[in-house]
């Protein structure tokens, strides 16, 4: 087995530090184009790197810049069908013109109907390819019309509706994207567009399909007005003297087309779309909100379905839904969701339940407890309860109860407000939506209620921040309409069927992501530690003959494999279970020696097929995610 140090033998060209061509020397095709390349800490790269494959890794870096091609919804079908849905779902993306004109055709009810329908031939397609990788049956099985093979991507429309083609998930619905389009942004010698830069963050939520808000503008050209078109482009972190990253950009910075303007080589190839500027450029920074630019010309077009169907469906990555059948949850079991927020797979596990039984989400912010009360009554669900909790406190120490019988051995009632009693956003679970967007929109919302939506008011920097980290943080306890959750001291030990411990990460399977320079090995390595403390109090609250399953949304083997073969090397009562559905690939064989020499081991043979990797760059094109289940024997074993 190779050392790590081995295949640092050169600067990753992440990295490099090659002079940028001049404007004389670059053909504007080239600089007017979405071409990320991610950043990694260059021992993070040849950690990964070890690990996957260089090929190999450099494909899931560039799958990770880009969004998925496709949303996925799930259906709850305590209150619709996955054909009720599909059907709401063509009237609403023809209302909406949505998908009105795909490749110059109209979307009308019978070509609608069609691409329902449609699949066949790009099933065939697959399995082709499948057989060609020699995958496993069992991986041959994707979705529909929504695999992300080179040969197909042109024969789906935007629009494209599809149930999800995995057993036991035909309540899964996939409603087709499509990109990465060329934009032609109107560039000519001596004259190069208006244009507007935004935040990272910003830029990753337009790429998911949200708008530009006011406070993600960082930079903005000279005499832009109300309704200019503009082409937009993202400024990402850069390595500091200091040996940090950041963005040496001043809010409100005038952008003149010349080579002098902030990161002007730098945002070569990061032009994520046009659009049509709702209030002038001194609008634009004297405003605290609402929406800056309309992005109407995008790189990656995927249909929005913000407050849609509201109870009927929610939207959620695959993996995720993946995971809650793993757990395979039976009516009248006792389950715990350890880190439940935002509810999407405790919705999940209640609807498979058929809302029978008890199912017991804990998160250790009040507010994201409230969100999760919220979710689970929007879609009627009953057998949910709610408590605050930190998961690594889960387990009841005896000393605080004199009834050790109890499940939660002590409560208390605490108040928690609402910033409003609007049902929460669809929202794809863990997708870190822009901070700016958000800051934005509870601005605007202010406003309203305030009866100030119409008026043109100035509000500080300080303010700006304020909103931003109070929508990052949750509203304050005295900010709302009201609102309880209580508080655990935490659980008697053996007090659940299963358990589910979806552990915090480093989310480096999201997507899309633009910048990842921030991970260092140090911080990886912090993250397992913090993830096996918390799967220690999983295991004790587990029953014998009961179930834990443990997922992640990040890439990174030592909070995946390695958590693995801790829990089988530590508790010699668990065994990995098989999971069904079955639609990741199989996990890592094998370790990695740091250079402090301490080794990393992963799984070992005949280990990996028991667990789902989820690949970014594989054809069924989701985030970056994995799935262990382990079934516990007799713990006095």
């Amino acid at each position: 087995m190779r050392k790590a140090r081995d295949l640092v033998k050169s600067v990753p060209r992440s990295f490099s530090t090659a002079r940028s061509p001049t404007p004389a020397q670059m053909d504007p095709s080239d600089r007017y184009c979405y071409n990320p390349v991610l950043r990694w800490n260059p021992q993070v790269e040849a950690y990964f790197s070890k690990a996957y494959g260089p090929h190999h890794f450099s494909r899931i870096s560039q799958a990770l810049a880009r969004p998925s091609c496709y949303s996925c919804i799930r259906v709850n079908t305590l209150k619709s069908t996955s054909d009720a849905v599909i059907e709401k779902l063509l009237a609403i993306i023809q209302e909406t013109e949505l998908g009105n004109t795909v490749d110059g055709m109209h979307l009308s009810e019978s070509n609608a109907t069609a691409k329902i329908d449609m699949g066949g031939n790009l099933k065939s397609s697959l399995r082709e390819y499948n057989n060609h990788l020699n995958l496993d049956e069992q991986k041959k099985v994707a979705f529909g019309n929504f695999e992300q093979l080179d040969s197909q991507k042109k024969s789906l429309e935007t629009g494209s509706i599809s149930k999800c083609q995995l057993p036991g998930l035909d309540y899964v619905v996939f409603v087709r994207g499509s990109g990465p389009h060329t934009i032609e942004y109107g560039y000519e010698i001596d004259k190069p567009p208006k244009e507007v830069i935004v935040s990272r963050k910003c830029a990753e939520a337009v790429l998911r399909g949200a708008q530009v808000y006011v406070p993600g503008v960082l930079a903005c050209s000279s005499h832009v007005e109300k309704g200019d078109v503009v082409a937009v482009s993202v400024a990402v972190e850069q390595p500091g003297t200091d040996g940090g990253w950041g963005v040496g950009i001043t809010r409100g910075t005038v952008l003149q087309g010349q080579q002098t303007d902030p990161y002007h080589f730098e945002r070569n190839a990061l032009y994520i779309g046009q659009g049509a500027t709702m209030m002038s450029r001194a609008g634009i920074f004297r405003a605290s909100g609402g929406i800056a630019v309309d992005m109407n010309n995008r790189v990656f077009k995927l249909p929005s379905f913000h407050d849609v169907l509201e109870g009927e469906i929610f939207l959620q990555n695959l993996p995720s839904i993946v995971t809650a059948h793993a757990l395979d949850p039976q009516q009248d079991e006792r389950i715990l969701d350890m880190c439940a927020a935002p509810g999407g797979k405790t919705t999940a596990i209640a609807i498979l339940m058929k809302d029978q039984g008890e199912v017991i989400a804990v998160d250790r912010s009040h507010n994201k407890v409230m969100d999760i009360q919220k979710l689970a009554a929007e879609m009627g669900l009953h057998c949910i309860t709610t408590y605050k909790l930190d998961a690594l406190k889960a387990v009841c120490r005896s000393n605080e109860s004199n009834d050790m019988t109890t499940p939660s051995c002590r409560k208390d009632t605490e108040g928690v407000t609402l910033q409003s009693s609007d049902s929460p956003r669809l929202q794809m679970e863990k997708n870190q939506c822009s901070t700016e967007a958000f800051a934005a929109d509870f601005a605007c919302q202010e406003n309203v209620i305030n009866g100030e939506g119409n008026q043109s008011t100035y509000t500080s920097k300080a303010d700006i921040r304020k909103n931003i980290r109070r929508m990052r943080n949750g509203p304050g306890r005295n900010q709302g309409m009201g609102g309880r959750v209580e508080k655990s001291k935490g659980f008697s030990p053996n007090s659940f069927d299963r358990v589910l411990l979806d552990a915090p990460c480093s989310a480096l399977g999201l997507r899309p992501r633009l910048f990842a320079g921030e991970e260092t090995i140090e911080s990886l390595r912090n993250h397992a530690r913090y993830q096996r403390r918390m799967f220690d109090q999983a295991v004790q609250l587990v029953r014998p003959g009961g179930v834990i399953v443990y997922s992640t949304c990040t890439i990174n083997p030592g909070e995946n494999e390695a958590l693995v073969r801790y829990a089988l090397d530590t508790y010699k009562f668990l065994s990995l279970a098989s999971q069904h559905p079955r639609a990741g690939g199989p996990g890592l064989v094998g370790c990695f020696q740091f250079s402090d020499g301490y080794t990393e081991e992963w799984l070992r043979p005949g280990e990996e097929e028991l667990v789902q990797r989820f690949d970014p760059s594989s054809p069924l094109d989701t985030i970056g995610f994995f799935i262990a289940k382990f079934n516990v024997g007799p713990k006095d074993a």
